[in-house]
């Protein structure tokens, strides 16, 4: 038998905003159908193969509460069927001038990702969980709605997005997760310094997850590293730790995972990693009948005129080459670390799923060799529960701000182009919970659950990260301020008996209706 070496954890962060009778295309509901087409379905189908084929593998999912509640939802569960219908009719009528070995393959494939969902009777959740007791997944959850929580003007929003995570997470899938992801990475400590140069004593956000009995949790590698911060306000850091072992975070007893950044670039970037090789499927370029991708990168710089058709037997050498290359990195970088300390490390890798599969169509393949790969070496796979279960964790770190943003910052949340939605936020906070106060024990139960639902949607940190980007500017806006006049108009309604109409209440219950168990009780007010 083999001596280990180390150890190696990949992290799939699943995650996208509520889109629910909000929009299809090109904003809206098609974000999550293409995300169930591209990604969830092949990777399940993935781990499925793997596991039937005996291969050892363990990788964690987080699943946030807000994408699991759009999983399980009976009227997006039949939206994607009625997608991949109509994506089929398309494929069988396209007159792209392609080789017809590429619109059969396009078509067997939309054929047999249907009829797998359907197979598993459209509950991906349900196969996720089966596979998290057969202990080749582990689930952790996330805040309710992906809250840029270290921003978030009061505790107590803090708490509802952490709470409700967990709550969610207990209901979807039997058992309490002891890992929490926090959104973008984002962390603050007790004392925080904030733009403008005022300090503000709140909780840590390592305080929120201990209360709750968190134990773990995954942060950006840059403060492990030699670096320092471009923000005056952030906390920065020029230090030796290493990015092979999980620190206890300040005082608490909750571990934080850094993430790999130069490893996890090289799956992710399409500069310099993988995804940009000439031989892989070019995203961009669709079809004009059925918006299949028929072509293959080609080259960088070569345009859309001059690529190639993709050629899937091409495809399928060159991932699997690129992952005996990965596994050997992972191989070489936790063999030094070895050496260096004679101690096992875990070398920890966290990726947006959609990754896999959506932007990167043969990633799934690339997860598939990559098992395979790793079963002929000295590493061994490796939860974050798995790693606590056998070693106490005994290295500290003080963490300053922090996030996996550009610069490992706050700056995509908060610049000049999105610094006007905090105020709004902060006050929505505010007239939340002074309702909630007042309602009390004769709170109007439909009003109040409506109210608290809308305040988690509003305070979603893809609104900002769509403007920033700009992947979505006048959507984000939009849907920003949809629910800010929901806030506003229930919590005016409770607080100063203002009408609201039941047939708007209605619409909304059946437009944002995620969380059933929201309840005034599951809020602490000072």
């Amino acid at each position: 038998m083999v001596s280990l070496i180390g150890n190696v954890n990949i992290v799939l962060h699943t995650h996208l905003p509520w889109v629910k009778k909000a929009g299809k295309w090109p904003f809206g509901e098609e974000w999550l159908y293409q995300a169930i087409f591209d990604s969830y379905i092949p990777l399940t189908q993935t781990f499925l193969q793997l596991r039937d084929e005996g291969y050892p593998f363990k990788f964690t999912i987080n699943v946030t509460p807000v994408l699991g509640e759009m999983l399980l939802d009976e009227y997006l569960q039949q939206g994607f069927v009625d997608y991949a219908k109509n994506f089929i009719k398309s494929l069988e009528t396209d007159e792209t001038d392609v080789p017809s070995e590429l619109k059969d393959f396009w078509l067997s494939m939309a054929k047999d990702r249907l009829n797998f969902y359907e197979s598993i009777e459209r509950d991906i959740l349900g196969v996720w969980g089966e596979l998290q007791e057969q202990n080749y997944l582990s689930l952790i959850t996330s805040g309710a709605t992906h809250g840029f929580l270290p921003l978030l003007g009061r505790d107590e929003t803090v708490d509802l997005q952490v709470k409700t995570g967990m709550l969610f997470h207990m209901g979807a899938f039997g058992k309490k997760p002891r890992g929490f992801w926090l959104p973008e990475c984002a962390y603050r400590p007790r004392a925080y310094h904030v733009a403008g140069g005022n300090v503000v004593l709140r909780p840590g956000m390592e305080e929120f997850l201990e209360r709750y009995g968190v134990q773990y949790t995954f942060l950006d590698s840059k403060p492990f590293e030699n670096y320092v911060s471009p923000e005056p306000w952030m906390t920065g850091k020029s230090s030796q730790y290493n990015l092979f072992q999980p620190y206890l975070i300040n005082t608490s007893n909750v571990a934080g995972f850094p993430r790999h950044d130069l490893l996890c670039s090289q799956v992710w970037s399409g500069d310099f990693g993988y995804p940009g090789d000439g031989n892989y499927m070019e995203f961009h370029k669709k079809s004009s009948y059925s918006g299949a991708r028929f072509w293959k990168i080609t080259s960088k710089n070569a345009d859309f005129k001059d690529k190639k058709p993709y050629n899937p037997l091409d495809a399928l050498k060159t991932v699997g080459g690129h992952a005996r290359h990965y596994a050997g990195r992972i191989v070489n970088e936790l063999a030094d670390y070895y050496s260096a300390s004679h101690k096992e490390g875990i070398v920890t890798l966290t990726f947006d799923t959609e990754l896999f599969g959506h932007w990167w169509f043969e990633g799934p393949k690339f997860l598939e060799f990559l098992v395979k790969e790793m079963a002929e070496t000295p590493v061994a796979w490796c939860s974050g529960e798995d790693y606590l279960n056998k070693r106490d964790v005994d290295a500290k770190f003080d963490l300053g701000e922090t996030s996996w943003g550009e610069g490992g910052h706050y700056k995509v949340w908060f610049n000049p182009g999105v610094e006007w939605m905090w105020p709004q936020i902060y006050s929505a906070e505010n007239a939340t919970f002074d309702a909630l106060k007042m309602a009390g024990a004769n709170a109007d139960d439909k009003k109040i659950k409506q109210l608290m639902r809308e305040l988690l949607l509003l305070t979603a940190s893809d609104w900002q990260f769509l403007i920033t980007t700009g992947g979505a500017v006048d959507y984000a806006k939009e849907r920003f301020n949809f629910h800010l006049e929901n806030v506003k108009d229930l919590s005016d309604a409770l607080l100063n008996k203002k009408p609201f109409s039941d047939e708007r209440l209605n619409d909304l219950q059946d437009r944002d209706s995620l969380f059933y168990f929201l309840s005034p009780e599951l809020v602490e007010l000072g």
